[in-house]
């Protein structure tokens, strides 16, 4: 017969075991809103694939993170407002404790719900720059937004190349843009043409026939530099443009990527083309053989085999450090229970990840040390500048930090636009000086 003593061992192991499956089966449910179709889905498929397989790779390997399995729940907004509503409302009945939507337009519409559900948003949205301030957008998280950022490290990059930031002075460095182009990104550029004294040609791209004519002018009248603002399809377009009418590939620099089918499709003439990153392209990191051992190998991936690495799937795969490290950062703050949305925004706004941490995850090299905080939701994160040698990426130069005090007098700048234009805009509950509540 089982002594008293053994008895109550063995309710205490059942107990144990019963508690165990109870916290296995709250799984950390996060919603990826996705544009896999419509307008963006060349960009939107590769940047959720990333996203999916990095953490996807987390659960099969480590069983999730800190012992919790992540539970992504996708809904495909196609770049459409209304279905990205409903794909929110959705998210958040289902208990999503972070919502990441993939444009512009609808991290906007989603600013005042989320703040409301307390449920954080992580954008993927460029040219929002505003979505980087957590005093006036406290649960909003942007580290996309980074056109403002971009463009410095694009000037920087431009100057060493020509002997120093004095040397600009004579030269004419060039944007082309699409028209729905962030008119921050413009005055950016502006500024740092007046301050460092070259011309700055703006080139606005409508995404009509009428383009021909912008890229028939920049031919004959090409400036020194290209520098190259689209998205999606048009990013790509304005590469065949720009080398069609003759525009050398290698005075050619993005801040969007085009698909790098074009690329290829350009052969020998686009080679020099070149792109400024957050990151690193390619998969010569040992985080991706994770990935693909445990991921894609088992059939569990959407990424074809020769999408590891890819520019927007790199993209994504960032995107899902940052998160993941997040939540690593809010289990250790010690929160009570399952985690929740606030839980969640302490971790981003207390996240930190240095080059050590970056070797750990298996990505040395891949990006640099990056940190949010209560005021700065987008990190500053330097730049690395990628070159296309006619066949792959490779590395060119970097890291190249921001121009931080410019970047910062036109964030200030955009926010006092914002408030202006909507007064009456709630103050943030709690002051930066204390932890979120």
């Amino acid at each position: 017969m089982m002594s008293i003593r053994a008895l109550r061992l063995a309710a205490l192991c059942v107990a144990l075991l019963h508690a165990g499956s109870a916290v296995a089966a709250e799984p950390i449910v996060l919603s990826l809103l996705t544009n896999r179709t419509g307008p963006s889905s060349a960009v939107g498929a590769r940047v959720a694939n990333g996203m999916r397989d990095y953490l996807e790779m987390l659960n099969q390997r480590d069983g999730g993170i800190g012992g919790t399995r992540v539970q992504v729940e996708e809904c495909e907004v196609a770049s459409d407002l209304e279905r990205g509503l409903a794909c929110y409302e959705a998210a958040r009945k289902a208990g999503a404790v972070l919502v990441s939507p993939p444009d512009r337009a609808l991290t906007r519409a989603l600013v005042e719900p989320s703040a409301r559900d307390r449920i954080p948003l992580l954008s993927l949205a460029d040219g929002f720059p505003i979505g980087t301030r957590g005093d006036v957008m406290p649960w909003v998280f942007n580290p996309s937004a980074w056109v403002l950022g971009g463009l410095t490290i694009t000037v920087s990059y431009l100057a060493e190349k020509a002997g120093g930031l004095g040397e600009l002075k004579d030269l004419s460095i060039g944007l082309a843009y699409s028209t729905g182009a962030d008119p921050a990104a413009l005055a950016t550029l502006r500024d740092l043409a007046a301050r460092y004294g070259f011309a700055t040609p703006l080139f606005a791209l409508e995404e009509t026939e009428r383009d021909d004519e912008v890229w028939e002018r920049i031919g004959r009248q090409p400036p020194n530099h290209l520098i190259l603002l689209g998205q999606g399809v048009q990013a790509g377009i304005s590469v065949e443009r720009a080398l069609k009418v003759g525009f050398p590939a290698d005075r050619l620099i993005a801040l969007r990527w085009p698909d790098e089918a074009v690329l290829r499709k350009a052969g020998s003439a686009g080679r020099g083309f070149k792109e400024i990153s957050r990151h690193a392209f390619g998969d010569a990191f040992p985080a991706f053989d994770e990935i693909d051992l445990h991921v894609v190998d088992r059939g569990l991936s959407r990424t074809p085999k020769t999408g590891s690495g890819e520019t927007h799937y790199n993209r994504g795969i960032y995107n899902a450090v940052l998160l993941a490290e997040a939540i690593r950062n809010a289990q250790r703050r010690g929160a009570p229970g399952a985690l929740k949305g606030e839980d969640l925004r302490r971790g981003l706004e207390t996240l930190s990840i240095d080059d050590v941490r970056w070797k750990e995850l298996g990505l040395s090299g891949f990006a640099r040390a990056v940190a949010f905080t209560c005021m700065d939701h987008g990190g500053h994160p330097p730049g690395f500048v990628q070159v296309w040698d006619g066949a792959k990426w490779l590395p060119a130069a970097g890291p190249i930090p921001q121009m931080s005090e410019a970047v910062d007098a036109r964030l200030d700048q955009v926010v006092a636009e914002f408030l202006g234009a909507n007064p009456g805009w709630p103050a943030r509950a709690e002051p930066c000086d204390q932890p979120p509540t």
